[in-house]
């Protein structure tokens, strides 16, 4: 049996790979990218996504693109959206022609 990979939300990577890594504090890091140290507490604790632009203001200041972020944000909100719709009773839709 395969064993599924774990899902992980970017703000995870962004706290340990980046910010703990380079050892910066919150503040620190929140002042880098021009933000709130709420907004990047919000997002290294998995509250919120990373948006576009954040993930121009990460490439910016630690490097990489802004496509790596998004799409890990992107990847993880379709994970979770998968979960949410498996149990609906959710029917394809058929187009019937008329005569």
């Amino acid at each position: 049996m395969a064993r599924e990979m774990r899902h992980i939300h970017p703000g995870e990577i962004l706290r340990e790979e980046v910010i703990t890594a380079n050892e910066l504090t919150v503040t620190e890091a929140a002042k880098m990218l021009g933000v709130s140290r709420v907004t990047l507490h919000k997002i290294i604790n998995e509250k919120s996504d990373i948006t576009p632009e954040m993930s121009f203001r990460i490439a910016k200041v630690f490097g990489g693109t802004a496509d790596i972020w998004a799409n890990m944000q992107t990847k993880f909100n379709l994970h979770l959206a998968a979960i949410k719709t498996k149990g609906l009773n959710l029917k394809p839709f058929h187009h019937q022609q008329s005569i």
